[in-house]
């Protein structure tokens, strides 16, 4: 999405690119990066290999468990915001009376994902030669820092632009 157009694009086209773009990519690529530090684990002397498995997965969780709110619940009511505001001006039904709620209950989830990503590099920072020095080691580094990037402009789109929206066009139909 280019930031230049992201402020003018509907809600709802917003909430389709952040599904097909960001959370596509992430469920394509959190069993795959599982599945390379699970590997590379296995073959490295370092506790901190084992613990950025486990670290790893319940970062996979968080995950899944956020997409999962935002796909079914908060992006469906989101996307029938910008209805609201031609005649008759009718807030659409939604599972909750504000979208407030929900986007701070999101909001909040960044924050618990980014700190686990967090956690997930100061243990690569931990792991020592030669575990450090192994081609397995150097791809999982490799994707973690593009799945680390690329989770964090979904973040910041979500954050910046897509929240404040919704929220002040929630404001103008209640």
């Amino acid at each position: 999405m280019d930031r230049t157009d992201e402020g003018r694009r509907p809600l709802d086209v917003m909430c389709t690119d952040i599904v097909d773009r960001y959370h596509a990519a992430l469920h394509r690529s959190l069993p795959q990066i599982r599945a390379w530090l699970t590997a590379f684990a296995r073959e490295a002397a370092s506790p901190a290999a084992r613990e950025m498995c486990e670290v790893f997965a319940e970062l996979a969780e968080q995950i899944h468990s956020h997409l999962a709110k935002e796909e079914h619940l908060v992006f469906p009511a989101l996307s029938a915001l910008p209805g609201a505001d031609t005649p008759p001006f009718l807030r659409p039904p939604t599972t909750f009376a504000t979208v407030l709620h929900p986007i701070r209950v999101l909001e909040a989830e960044h924050v618990r994902i980014e700190q686990t990503l967090g956690r997930l590099h100061e243990l690569a920072l931990a792991i020592t030669a030669p575990d450090s020095l192994s081609v397995p080691f150097r791809r999982c580094m490799t994707e973690l820092a593009e799945f680390d990037r690329h989770l964090r402009e979904h973040h910041r789109i979500e954050n910046e632009v897509l929240f404040p929206r919704a929220l002040e066009l929630e404001r103008q139909v209640l």
